[in-house]
């Protein structure tokens, strides 16, 4: 019953939001891309390179999914050399990195959880064992693979703040979905307790720790950021809300420190035309980082190309996280922190809230309230490069002491695959 009504809410959406589905279809290139295999149509040239094996199913909704991933793939490769590995992913643009970045035998669009598509695909790749990364609970999804005794694990699972509350109203369904899941193998001790709360069986719960402390950073070099000066102030994944505050802040900071630059990269290209707005707007001069070949001639850069914000992080003095100064949850503090940047970030850090807290308690990273605070904080590690230089010597450490979580993963998946 608990799920022929989900099923029920997702068809009444569905209709529901028909004409508005109908319209991005038509106008959005975007929701197009992949849509034949999000109703589980899977290609027979993916299936083909499979060479009749039951593949290992690797889910990652997005771009830091797939990049947080890249390890436990290659660890996961490295295991299971002749088992042939599927990554589905949810975004286009996830979907894109998946293909750029990751070894795998085949990329697809995750099925839309509905029970018809789920079944097709599900019948068409016969995974040998599904793996969500995080917390990606499709229902549908998960209980097809149950039915089929095909072994479903969540990796570097976490639970957030906002979603625990989401997922309190659903609990019925998730302890169903729940029953499903081989182990659940969580991020922290709190991430642990939230999925038993919400019905998972405890013996199948596991802290393995964040395989996101385990990245390698990027070190792709970039001449023209070589020879550009600073210090440079760098404000990644931003969101609406963030870029006016933001860019007052450095406006006032540059009358202090002349030469201070400025990276901006919005954490969705499609609102690159609206902050170009804000900045004519404010009177900065600036330049697309897809106009930059050689030499950066303003003092602002707008990061507008896709994969690459990793690399410059490299380059800043001192690294803003954004979705934080407003409630989305914040982005991943932790790849600045590898480079050995001082890491700044708003009061909404829920989706990163262990990682938050433990660059914070290792001297590493520092919370502000509000813009203000932010300038504020901005202004004394300007001017205090010895702070600086600490800081960003404590976010290193903090990360390199709290690598391993990719290795217990694959120690406790090497029992679960077969």
């Amino acid at each position: 019953m608990i799920f022929f009504l989900y099923n029920l809410i997702l068809l009444l959406s569905l209709l529901l939001l028909s004409p508005i589905i109908l319209f991005k279809l038509i106008f959005d290139k975007r929701y197009i891309a992949g849509l034949s295999e999000r109703l589980g149509n899977i290609p027979d040239a993916v299936i083909g390179t499979m060479l009749g094996q039951r593949p290992i199913w690797f889910h990652a909704a997005s771009v830091g999914e797939v990049i947080a991933s890249q390890k436990l793939l290659e660890g996961i490769r490295e295991r299971f050399p002749d088992r042939k590995l599927l990554v589905s992913t949810f975004t286009p643009t996830g979907n894109k990195a998946a293909k750029e970045k990751l070894k795998a035998d085949g990329v697809i669009f995750l099925p839309l959880d509905f029970p018809w598509a789920v079944n097709r695909a599900v019948k068409k790749i016969n995974p040998s064992a599904l793996i969500l990364m995080e917390t990606e609970l499709w229902p549908n999804l998960i209980r097809k693979a149950g039915s089929l005794h095909i072994p479903v694990v969540v990796v570097n699972g976490r639970i957030s703040d906002r979603s625990y509350g989401k997922y309190w109203f659903i609990s019925p369904l998730l302890k169903k979905v729940f029953e499903s899941i081989t182990l659940f193998l969580m991020q922290s001790e709190g991430d642990a307790q939230r999925i038993i709360t919400l019905g998972a069986d405890r013996s199948r719960v596991t802290v393995t720790g964040n395989i996101k402390f385990d990245l390698k950073p990027a070190y792709k070099d970039i001449g023209f950021m070589e020879n550009w000066g600073g210090p440079v102030l760098l404000a990644g994944s931003t969101h609406k809300g963030e870029d006016a505050p933001i860019l007052d802040i450095y406006k006032g900071l540059r009358e202090r420190y002349p030469a201070l630059k400025l990276v901006l990269a919005p954490r969705h290209l499609d609102r690159i035309i609206e902050v170009e707005g804000i900045l004519k707007e404010k009177g900065l001069q600036f330049v697309r980082r897809s106009e930059v070949s050689e030499k950066i001639e303003s003092p602002i850069l707008l990061l507008d190309t896709l994969g690459e914000l990793a690399s410059f992080y490299k380059y800043g003095t001192i690294v803003f996280i954004g979705g934080s100064l407003i409630p989305v949850g914040g982005h991943n503090p932790l790849e600045p922190a590898l480079y050995g940047k001082p890491v700044l970030f708003g009061p909404h850090m829920e989706n990163f809230r262990n990682s938050a807290r433990i660059l914070e308690e290792n001297g590493g990273g520092a919370r502000v309230d509000n813009p203000e605070g932010l300038n504020n904080r901005i202004d004394r590690l300007l001017s205090d490069i010895d702070l600086r230089q600490t800081m960003g010597n404590n976010a290193r450490q903090a990360v390199l002491k709290n690598q391993g979580a990719t290795e217990r993963t694959m120690d406790a998946l090497v029992s679960i695959v077969v």
